[in-house]
């Protein structure tokens, strides 16, 4: 059983604070709290000789002890109204405020909101210390809510009355929101001041989640403490099976039979030490059932390895026939005959009779059949308990507990799996061989992942490359390899990093044997740089050097290529001693200008893109890879001084193909050429229409 406890619990800040001044103020002397100090009965008991509880101030000048010095009176968290520091005052009590920051600011929120005019609403517990101290601060005007039903019962207001809400620093999220909806409903104008407290919500919070994961939750803490409360209504909601307790002494003996995973929270009012004392304890209770079952079960494996025919003639013993048991058997004899005695640490083979969604009922020779719990099953077999099982199916279970509260023996297969998996893990650590499991758990330092046992994978073994999310691994069926195997210390360590690691060698082995210079491969751009690509081929990076792109100029691989693009390049070359691959994408594309004749043929007129200038003439596109000169002679008929004063780049124009040298690249254009053959048929045009 694997025990968790919730990043927040225990004592909030306010409380430590409280409990901190109170031992400070006994060491000075006699001190008083007014009222319990914290709500957590055991922790009061504690500091009982140090801390005197009284209910009233004068209870305090009443004590004949003190002689003629003054009383002593601790303010606890909680808070007190107004009215107390006056009385202190008149009585000449001295006051040490313990009021926690996050309630002095609740009581200052709602007399603000009082003397503005508002009609304060708090929501919490109207019998509540901190409630009660917050609504003296508004001479008892505010209306105390515990929930949203309850607002309906609030009186109306008229039209030009305002409310102003705030909350009971323990209240959870959900409620105090719930509430603030019914308010903005029945009234026109509400003003809110979100006053629970950080702490609460932190542990509030990590209850929750804590709750989703487990199969059982503990909440420690007074049974008298608001927050406690809520942390047990907060598990209770997730429907996981959840338990208050105040001290170790109330954890039941069999509470954990069957459990798999336990989560630990505690309230704002619980002492570190009384978590560590329950925790202790379970550890404790947990140990010795695993102990318990252990011995019985190795008792059960070595009596049938010693002599598997012994337990046959042990079984006839112990259950001698009718004949045997003579004419005056009872009916209770005659009943119970053959039934075997079940204890818990049996290990039996069981026959399954009956397969359910999250159990299975087996037989197992008792009086009634055994209950396997689907969490007593290994995580693949429990996820698909229909397919895995069926009815007459023989399986071995050990029992974990003699009756659960109807009557049933609870068993477990999963003890008796794992007895036997650490064995074949140790094996398959020595072998090297590679298990399989699922990642169900991101925790600190990295992930658990369930191979029939849960095994942790550190973050640095969870891939070859920096792992920024680990919660995005949950969930995914991964190969690893076994690190650290050791049942005694029940610590299993695995790596997946190791299991890539040996599939990349693998690819990299194969790619180097097989790859040639001349051969087409598929790859993926892993990485751009200014000069060039590097594509993965499968464990192997080449490099696709931005001159081999395409047939015409780039500025940039990015231009053409992004990471995770997936495409076919050539093999320009191989260097198996330097691990040196040269690729080629234009190979593969055919070259423009080896049909550039064709498609440009002397005469044709073409749509070009001028795409930079030069003193002799401007440069155009043709298509990408082809580009030709417009010489400053052939821009237009009259004579051009300089280039830019007929063409700029960016400019689309037509041109005639005056000439084509495809071996070397070359074509020549000409504006001139269509502007002259432009102006005799424009004469001709003329002539007709005279």
């Amino acid at each position: 059983m694997r025990i968790r406890v919730a990043e927040h619990s225990g004592f909030c800040f306010g409380v430590k604070r409280a409990v901190q001044l109170a031992v400070n103020s006994a060491a000075e002397g006699k001190v008083y709290s007014l009222g319990p100090l914290i709500h957590n009965p055991r922790e009061i008991v504690r500091l009982a000789d140090k801390v005197g509880v009284i209910n009233d101030l004068d209870e305090a000048v009443a004590d004949k002890s003190l002689s003629e010095k003054s009383p002593r009176v601790i303010i606890r968290s909680h808070g007190v109204g107004p009215q107390v520091y006056a009385r202190a005052k008149e009585l000449e009590i001295e006051l040490i405020d313990a009021t926690c920051p996050f309630v002095a600011r609740v009581q200052q929120a709602a007399k603000n909101l009082y003397e503005q005019g508002f009609q304060v609403v708090i929501v919490g517990d109207p019998t509540h210390p901190e409630v009660c101290g917050i609504k003296s601060w508004t001479a008892d005007a505010a209306w105390v809510v515990s929930s949203a039903d309850e607002v309906k019962n609030l009186p109306n207001l008229p039209m030009s009355e305002k409310i102003g809400v705030v909350a009971q620093t323990t209240q959870t999220q959900a409620n105090f929101a719930a509430v603030l909806a019914a308010l903005q409903d029945k009234y026109a104008e509400v003003y809110c001041e979100n006053t629970i407290c950080r702490a609460t919500q932190e542990r509030q919070r990590a209850a929750a989640e804590l709750a989703a994961e487990v199969d059982l939750m503990v909440i420690i803490g007074g049974r008298n403490s608001a927050n406690t409360k809520k942390l047990l209504q907060i598990c209770q909601a997730s429907s996981v099976p959840s338990v208050l307790v105040e001290g170790a002494e109330e954890l039941p003996a069999d509470l954990f039979d069957g459990v798999n995973s336990v989560g630990v929270c505690a309230g704002a009012s619980t002492p570190d030490w009384i978590i560590e004392e329950v925790v202790v304890k379970m550890t404790e209770q947990n140990e010795v059932m695993e102990q318990e079952v252990k011995r019985n079960f190795a008792a059960e494996m070595s009596f049938v390895a010693a002599a598997p025919e012994a337990k046959a003639e042990k079984v006839v013993e112990a259950a001698p026939s009718l004949d045997e048991m003579g004419d005056d058997v009872s009916f209770e004899e005659f009943f119970n005959h053959g039934i075997k005695d079940i204890h818990r640490g049996l290990c039996v083979q069981g026959t399954v009779v009956q397969v359910r969604d999250n159990e299975l009922l087996v037989d197992i020779g008792s009086k009634s059949e055994g209950i396997l719990p689907s969490n007593q099953l290994l995580a693949e077999e429990a996820e698909n308990i229909r397919e895995k099982f069926h009815i007459g199916d023989k399986i071995d279970v050990i029992v974990i507990r003699k009756e659960n509260k109807e009557g049933y023996p609870v068993l477990s297969k999963r003890m008796v799996d794992v007895v036997q998996l650490w064995d074949k893990l140790a094996e398959y650590k020595e072998n090297g061989t590679t298990v399989t499991g699922k990642i169900v758990e991101a925790v600190k330092g990295g992930v658990l992942m369930d191979v029939g046992i849960r095994g942790f994978v550190p973050y640095s073994q969870i891939d070859t490359k920096f792992v920024e999310n680990v919660k995005e691994y949950i969930g995914q069926t991964m190969s690893a390899k076994i690190i650290e195997c050791d049942k005694e210390k029940n610590r299993l360590l695995l790596s997946t990093k190791a299991v890539k690691l040996e599939d990349q060698q693998k690819q990299q082995d194969t790619l180097w044997s097989e790859i040639e210079e001349g051969q087409t491969r598929k790859g993926v751009v892993s990485r751009l740089t200014n000069f060039g690509a590097f594509v993965d081929l499968g464990g192997v990076d080449g490099l696709l050097h931005v001159s081999q792109m395409a047939w015409f100029r780039i500025n940039h691989p990015s231009d053409v290529l992004k990471e995770g693009d997936e495409l076919e390049v050539y093999v320009m070359g191989v260097d198996v001693e330097k691990k040196k691959i040269s690729l080629g994408l234009k190979q593969l594309i055919p070259n423009p200008w080896s049909v550039a004749a064709e498609k440009y043929p002397v005469g044709s007129v073409v749509n070009v893109t001028i795409m930079r200038t030069a003193p002799f003439g401007a440069f155009a596109k043709l298509e990408p890879g082809v580009e030709g000169l417009i010489h400053i002679s052939q821009l237009a008929v009259e004579r051009v001084e300089k280039t830019e004063d007929v063409v700029t780049p960016g400019q689309t124009v037509d041109v005639k193909v005056l000439a084509i040298d495809t071996e070397n690249k070359r074509l020549s254009l000409s504006i001139k050429e269509l502007l002259v053959d432009e102006a005799p048929a424009e004469e001709a045009a003329e002539t007709e229409a005279e």
